[in-house]
Formats: C-alpha cells, structure tokens, sequence
C-alpha cells in the first residue's frame, strides 16, 4: 500500500522543478533570419508580400531578456514595408521543458508607395505566449500578439515549431493569423546563451 503515496509523489516531482531551473532548458540569446511570406485580404482582392526578418534576443537576468526585429517585405507595384520593433520580454518557468513568456515591444513601421505619400506608422507591440519542449530535439511555440499603431491595431494568434540540428542551431517554421492575413515562415536560429 506504500506505493501509491510514493507513485503519486514521484509524479509531483516534476512540478516542483523550480523557475529557475525550468527557465535553463530554453535559450533567450539568439539570432535568426526568416524568409517571410504573407496574404493580406484588402477587399475584393488580395495582396501577396514576401522578404526577409531579422530577429535577436539577449537573455539580462534569469527572467529579463532584450528583444528586436527588423523585416521587409516587398507587396510588388513599388509598395514596401519596412519595420522594426525595440523591447523587453519576460519568461517564467512553468515546467521544466515549458515556459510563459510575455513581451512588450516600441513598433515603427514605414509603408513606401509610388504615386501616393509614404506612411510612417509608430506604436507598441504587446504578446503572450507559451514554449515547449516536446522532444529533445523539437520546440513548438504558440501565442498571442497585440499591435496598437497610430493608424491602425491588429491581434493575432502565432503558432511555430523548431528542430535543432545541434544545442545551439535550428530550423525553423512559423504561421500567423488573424481576419485580415495569413503569414508563414521559414528560418535558421542560432543561439549563444547555453
């Protein structure tokens, strides 16, 4: 009759896995670069866009990590879309291979067009998320981002999965959506902090 007491306490051991010690199973130091492709539903019609992203992230604390992005993307016809974000993230260990994370980002977007003025958008970027381990060599993340500009906000949901070639390199794909666009990706990460 001993076992299931000891059962039911070897079951618990996982969970009380301290924050710190979940948080060391995930690398916030990285670089990656993204092909990036996107549909927005403007109407009657729709408009494909396509380039690249540049992301990094550098880990301060346990919990405290700088983050930024830069992408441009081509809608053909002459009209480009450049952007960048600047911010702050912070991540909690909920398990030992499962981490909440949430960011709050400054956004700047520029929207180049031949004929008509440019438009210079700026705002901020707010996100919610959730990343795992679901094999030693598969992460998948899944989220939700908020953006608030000056002309315009939009929220979407993130989903991504990546495959590490080694400790510190991967592969890997990411989707967005919302009511107006569907985006998918594809890139290379290399991480430092491990």
């Amino acid at each position: 009759m001993r076992l299931k007491p000891l059962l039911f306490a070897g079951a618990l051991l996982p969970l009380a896995a301290s924050a710190q010690e979940a948080a060391r199973d995930f690398d916030y130091t990285f670089v990656e670069v993204q092909y990036v492709d996107t549909e927005l539903d403007t109407g009657p019609f729709d408009v494909d866009g396509d380039g690249l992203e540049l992301r990094g992230s550098l880990l301060l604390t346990d919990q405290v990590f700088l983050q930024a992005r830069y992408n441009s993307l081509d809608y053909g016809q002459g009209i480009d879309v450049t952007s960048y974000a600047v911010g702050a993230g912070v991540r909690f260990g909920l398990k030992p291979e499962l981490d909440l994370t949430a960011d709050l980002s400054w956004v700047s977007s520029e929207l180049d067009r031949p004929v008509l003025p440019d438009i210079d958008d700026d705002g901020f970027e707010l996100g919610v998320g959730l990343r795992a381990r679901v094999h030693d060599a598969i992460e998948a993340e899944a989220g939700i981002r908020h953006i608030d500009l000056d002309d315009d906000s939009d929220t979407y949901l993130t989903l991504g999965g990546r495959y590490y070639f080694t400790k510190n390199v991967a592969a890997g794909l990411g989707l967005t959506l919302n009511d107006d666009s569907t985006g998918w990706s594809v890139g290379l990460r290399a991480q430092f902090g491990r």
